[in-house]
């Protein structure tokens, strides 16, 4: 092993994947079915969509955020719903609290909400009235609740981020490392050193206040070589634990999927010898991303698997495809999310045959990184 360009050790003499080992391990993902919200998890969880309005127009990203219905309420209801266009407009409390009532009903003894946009801070009044509504809910019964927030950190202040500890609200931050790769990557609508100030003061205030957090960091295949510095970013912000991701919806070459890899593989061996935050990477148990287990209500009420969400630039036809209901109608938690081989299926019935090949080039950077993280888990520790 040799010291990497970035104080990161480069292990040469760890293989990565084979193909065919990539496309084995993704059938048994496929199989097994979601290891964190499916029939084999513990858990259920719910994502609220509560806006399409973002100050970043990430470069990797293919939500459809707009700043058209930013503080309009859609009405919510299954006659104003739509399965073929992005709804515009917020997520109504009623709405919301439809959602909540449904998660409640799940049987599983864990239930998981997740806070997402957009930027769900662009509407910290219905952030509030959830987090009061979800933990105070007469169904929980006691269950563990999980809540989590996924940000750009660019609407926090102390008082938010006290609300947020208070509510033992987990934060993810996303920040794509030091500046250079916010601005080359995050374009903002406000001016850009104002937007810098502020993701700056927001890691600050996390790192020295109550509200547990991590930080969330995306790559797309043109920066496939940058993990290592994403994982030297995260040690110096002093971030308590990291999640390293692929873009999804973008083509990875060989070269730059070898790339990443061999940055995830020094990434995991290094935090093997020095574990100095928490890697969620050496975990090895996320899904096969694009594909993904979770369900999520968007600002109209439809219920949908979030892949219909995370695409919807880039695959429009994913939101009929995913759909799985609406709150208006939907009585039991039960039966509203397929299995990831029922999702895969579904995928490649909308897709046409060039998109299915990028999907499923997403599909097995997913299979991949998770071989890898095994492997140096078995080798390393």
């Amino acid at each position: 092993m040799v010291p990497g360009r970035f104080g990161v050790v480069l292990p040469p003499a760890i293989p990565l994947p084979s193909d065919e080992q990539v496309a084995r391990r993704l059938a048994q993902m496929l199989a097994h079915d979601s290891s964190q919200t499916g029939d084999n998890a513990t858990t259920d969880r719910l994502m609220l969509m509560l806006t399409r309005s973002c100050e970043l127009r990430c470069s990797y990203c293919f939500v459809d955020v707009t700043e058209s219905g930013w503080r309009e309420p859609h009405p919510g209801t299954l006659a104003t719903s739509s399965l073929d266009q992005p709804p515009v407009g917020d997520l109504a409390e009623a709405t919301a609290r439809r959602a909540i009532d449904l998660l409640m009903s799940s049987p599983k003894p864990r239930l998981s909400i997740q806070l997402f946009g957009g930027e769900p801070t662009r509407r910290w009044d219905t952030v509030v009235l959830l987090l009061d509504y979800a933990t105070s809910h007469r169904s929980r019964q006691g269950r563990e609740l999980a809540i989590q927030l996924t940000t750009n950190g660019l609407g926090f202040d102390a008082g938010r981020l006290d609300e947020l500890a208070a509510a033992g609200v987990v934060v993810q931050l996303s920040v794509d490392g030091a500046a250079h790769g916010n601005r080359f990557r995050r374009p903002h609508l406000t001016p850009q050193d104002d937007a810098d100030t502020r993701w700056k003061a927001a890691v600050t205030a996390l790192a020295s206040g109550p509200a547990r957090w991590f930080l969330n960091v995306t790559v797309p295949p043109a920066a496939a070589g940058e993990l290592p510095n994403r994982y030297a970013d995260a040690r110096a912000m002093g971030a308590p634990a990291l999640q390293l991701n692929y873009a999804t919806g973008l083509r990875f070459s060989r070269e730059q999927a070898q790339a990443y890899l061999r940055g995830l593989t020094g990434v995991l061996v290094d935090h093997a010898r020095a574990p100095d935050l928490q890697l969620f990477n050496r975990q090895a148990a996320a899904d096969p991303a694009p594909l993904c287990g979770d369900v999520l209500c968007d600002v109209d009420g439809t219920l949908l698997q979030v892949g219909g969400i995370f695409h919807e630039k880039r695959f429009p036809a994913l939101r009929r495809a995913y759909v799985h209901g609406h709150v208006d109608t939907a009585e039991r938690w039960v039966g509203h999310r397929a299995t990831l081989a029922q999702l895969w299926e579904r995928t490649r019935a909308a897709l046409t045959e060039e998109e299915t090949e990028l999907f499923a080039n997403g599909m097995a950077m997913g299979a991949a990184s998770d071989l890898v993280a095994r492997t140096v888990r078995a080798l390393v520790g």
